[in-house]
């Protein structure tokens, strides 16, 4: 049986990947929406594979720290 995020979980990442710059939002949705690979995705996009890679690895780092972001209570922040 498949492991989905709960509706809570679902909500967070939503929230996080919206604060996404759009490229990155793009590339990451075509990467796990669509399952695409990387030569896919820059093909449609009309940029490098290379550029692909770093968007995505950035986006992967920027979900995090949003995420992060999110589960602290705002006194933390200090």
């Amino acid at each position: 049986m498949p492991d989905y995020p709960s509706p809570f979980d679902r909500t967070r990442i939503e929230r996080a990947a919206a604060r996404l710059p759009p490229l990155e939002w793009e590339v990451l949705r075509l990467a796990a929406a669509e399952d695409l690979a990387n030569d896919a995705i820059a093909a449609r996009l009309g940029i490098a594979v290379a550029e692909v890679e770093r968007l995505l690895a950035q986006a992967l780092v920027d979900l995090d720290h949003h995420l992060r972001r999110q589960a602290r209570p705002w006194w933390r922040f200090w």
